[in-house]
């Protein structure tokens, strides 16, 4: 008598059945896999990014003869990428030099080259104010999350950890020990990263309270200062991966010392 094949009231059979739950576990595991790998892939290219561009800020100011600064911010306002940390190298000659004191307190409103506008030859000739000039730029894959939603189609997985954190090793080895691991804004958890800028960046200020910003300046000596912030021996932003599934690895410090300028990753 031949095998009968048990069949469901609508038709699918028990191995069938079988065979598409077996189907549906593979790709809600591969779906963790690519989560648990994405934040970390995603801080590791921020990390590397943003440590050539202030390399390359330092060796063009010393090529050119003129101050380079690297302008980290993030635009909460901003209408079509809201929060999207981006990062620039700008050359401006100091025609006049900028006060300290002014960079605190930056008026960004109508962009970072008009705020850090200078006095120079016009192409017609003229001497008057002039924009700074943005030579190189990095978009950092952040997104601010709205409240209420968990992850976003968009989301980036990328996000920065309070420096307060217990998952943040301390203190630097030498001579980065000398390097302030605190900043001025604490995150409600401190051991989860949070989309705040302002949480993982120990120079960065946010006059506005809608734009945090950190501005470096590389001389044409090959040496750096710290122009926002309190944190003169340099500079630290803290990167973590954002996900649940990541909430173990390791953060990344992306460290520049002042007044050398050498930047390391720890």
């Amino acid at each position: 008598m031949p095998a009968r094949i048990r069949r469901l009231h609508k038709g699918v059979t028990l191995i069938e059945l079988m065979a598409a739950v077996g189907v549906l576990a593979i790709l809600v595991a591969l779906s963790s896999y690519g989560l648990r790998y994405t934040g970390t892939a995603r801080m590791n290219n921020a990390v590397f990014d943003v440590a050539a561009l202030m390399s390359t800020a330092q060796l063009r100011a010393i090529s050119r003869g003129a101050p380079h600064y690297i302008f980290i911010h993030q635009p909460f306002l901003n209408t079509t990428q809201p929060g999207r940390v981006r990062v620039l190298m700008i050359e401006r000659p100091d025609v006049p030099a900028i006060p300290r004191a002014n960079w605190q307190v930056l008026d960004l409103s109508s962009g970072i080259p008009e705020a850090l506008q200078y006095t120079g030859t016009r192409p017609d000739g003229t001497v008057g104010p002039m924009n700074a000039n943005p030579r190189d730029r990095v978009e950092l894959g952040t997104t601010w999350t709205e409240p209420g939603n968990s992850q976003p189609a968009n989301a980036s997985f990328l996000g920065f950890l309070d420096l307060d954190s217990t998952r943040i090793r301390k203190p630097l080895p030498a001579p980065f020990s000398a390097i302030s691991l605190t900043t001025t804004v604490q995150s409600p958890n401190l051991n989860i990263p949070a989309l705040d800028l302002m949480v993982g960046c120990n120079f960065c200020v946010n006059p506005s309270g809608s734009e945090p910003y950190g501005v470096l300046r590389f001389n044409a000596d090959g040496t750096m200062e710290v122009m926002t912030g309190a944190a003169r021996s340099g500079g630290v932003i803290a990167f973590a991966p954002s996900t649940r599934e990541e909430r173990d690895v390791l953060p990344k410090l992306l460290t520049i010392s002042a007044p050398a300028g050498a930047v390391v990753v720890f």
